[in-house]
């Protein structure tokens, strides 16, 4: 929970001095997720990198470093999405442009971890599913 606190104080202050973020915000909120998770799961930039491309490495150290990033955005807890949670950020936050396509994809993944006990399985499927039910995806 603490290492969430910054990025929730940073984007809740951007929230209310521009109601929402802009990309290049999310951007910079990303890196900070990226900089406690990276060297906890050994992932390489390019390996990061491209997951925001939609390229997936079907490895344990890239899913639970997805599974990182998503508990730390508060978007998933012990291996399930956080639907009710992330839609309310999402509607908050995200910048205009990618709002829209990012809440219809959180809802046609709504029940993407049911039943997938390893947390990492189930963020990684919640990745995929984002990936394809949205048009504007973005992963940090």
């Amino acid at each position: 929970m603490q290492k969430v606190v910054p990025l929730l104080v940073l984007l809740c202050g951007l929230h209310f001095a521009n109601a929402g973020v802009t990309v290049e915000q999310m951007q910079k909120a990303g890196e900070l997720v990226r900089s406690i998770c990276q060297p906890k799961f050994k992932i390489d930039d390019d390996v990061a990198n491209g997951l925001g491309k939609g390229v997936f490495p079907e490895d344990k150290n890239t899913k639970c470093y997805v599974n990182c990033i998503f508990e730390n955005m508060q978007s998933m807890k012990r291996g399930k999405f956080q639907y009710e949670n992330s839609k309310k950020q999402a509607e908050i936050l995200l910048p205009d442009e990618i709002k829209e396509p990012t809440i219809r994809a959180m809802t046609a993944c709504k029940s993407s971890t049911d039943g997938i006990k390893d947390p990492c399985e189930a963020a990684f499927s919640l990745l995929n599913c984002f990936k394809q039910n949205n048009d504007a995806f973005f992963f940090p």
